[in-house]
């Protein structure tokens, strides 16, 4: 494949787009943390990245694992099924490979630092004292992808660990999840992960701007344009949704390949058009069915219509909660639904924000399909 028919944009792979754009306040917080690693010095506080599904925190986490190897600190880049248990937890961060090297080739005990060795081939009990050994040798990044999913006794060993390690050696952690992860940290008793300040970042969906420059500049680099009405068209039909976005660049830029044409038009998005509509169908229905499967259509049909009218409409606590009375929940039910529908980030409340806190969609134009497909709940019986 030469540079002319290379794949430019790569939806849902989590590899970096060719211009990843609008996550400059993320990079600008995470570049802080590798400063202060590259200088032998451990971040303030561990990072939590959260946001619905197709936002692109895969894309951040790949990105900061890229600038870590450059900067030649070590990273550990995992996901909870790499990791079930507490001891396939030591095993990743404190593999016997590595800790061979430390140990003394004699039997016997051996100092390492301030830190006392067995010659053992067992795997080592106390991860934070492990691990603070390996960060004096070198500055390491534990970057944990699909965080929502963690085991909560892993999860618990690893955040203590965090605390403990970053205290005495340069280290950092990185979580990235959907938005129900910060509740699923708080089930660990390890309550400090709470006070992180600006190490809690929101990932959603991108300004106009940004997401017209993920469009325009990876085509700019290979010679083609998009002209206005269609560059139009399509952030208005992808609402800034990342995902959405690479969906009609590896659309267009199929055109391109097709036609040569080194100026994409209104023409082109409407050949491009069906091929986008059925995949971001198909999506959908995948949302959809996940929905159904948790009893959640009735609560999320009631609140596509408060978030629906624009894209970055917003609802405060009590908006949300009256929306959802209209199902005939009681309290207790309302909330639990709402609390299932941030999980899945079908709505969420992105953090950082300033008072009031509200309430955003992850995607508006999945509410539309919602109201399209779900059934109404049935209406109460009245007796005469």
């Amino acid at each position: 494949m030469n540079s002319t028919e290379q794949r430019l944009f790569t939806p849902g792979s989590g590899a970096t787009p060719p211009a990843l754009t609008g996550r400059e306040p993320e990079q600008a917080v995470l570049n802080r943390c590798l400063a202060d690693l590259a200088g032998g010095a451990s971040p303030p506080h561990d990072i939590v990245l959260t946001g619905p599904r197709g936002n692109g925190k895969t894309v951040l986490l790949n990105w900061f694992k890229n600038a870590c190897e450059d900067r030649k600190l070590d990273v550990v880049a995992l996901t909870p099924d790499e990791i079930p248990n507490r001891a396939a937890l030591i095993a990743a961060l404190s593999p016997r490979t590595w800790r061979s090297k430390l140990m003394p080739r004699k039997v016997g005990v051996a100092a390492v630092g301030s830190v006392e060795w067995a010659a053992s081939a067992k795997a080592p009990d106390n991860l934070a004292r492990q691990l603070s050994v390996r960060c004096r040798k070198k500055a390491v990044a534990v970057l944990l992808d699909e965080a929502h999913t963690l085991d909560p006794e892993v999860g618990r060993t690893l955040l203590n660990a965090s605390q403990k390690v970053r205290g005495e050696a340069p280290f950092l952690l990185v979580l990235a999840g959907t938005p129900g992860l910060p509740a699923h940290l708080g089930t660990m008793n390890a309550s400090f992960w709470s006070r992180l300040g600006q190490g809690r970042l929101g990932i959603g969906r991108l300004g106009e701007a940004a997401a017209r420059e993920a469009l325009v500049e990876p085509l700019a680099a290979h010679g083609t344009g998009i002209d206005a009405d269609a560059l139009d068209t399509v952030s208005e039909d992808s609402q800034c949704y990342p995902y959405f976005i690479q969906l009609w660049g590896e659309a267009l830029w199929e055109r391109h390949l097709a036609t040569s044409a080194t100026l994409l038009t209104a023409a082109h998005v409407a050949e491009a058009r069906p091929d986008v509509a059925a995949r971001m169908t198909d999506y959908y229905q995948e949302r959809y069915r996940e929905l159904e499967a948790g009893g959640l259509l009735p609560a999320a049909a009631a609140l596509a219509p408060v978030f629906r009218a624009a894209a970055d409409a917003t609802a405060s606590d009590h908006e949300v909660d009256a929306a959802l009375a209209t199902t005939g929940a009681d309290a207790a039910a309302r909330l639990a639904a709402r609390e299932a529908l941030n999980r899945l980030g079908y709505v969420w409340c992105p953090p950082g924000q300033l008072p009031p806190v509200t309430w955003s969609a992850g995607i508006p134009s999945l509410m539309a399909h919602v109201l399209d497909h779900a059934k109404p709940p049935a209406p109460e019986r009245t007796h005469p």
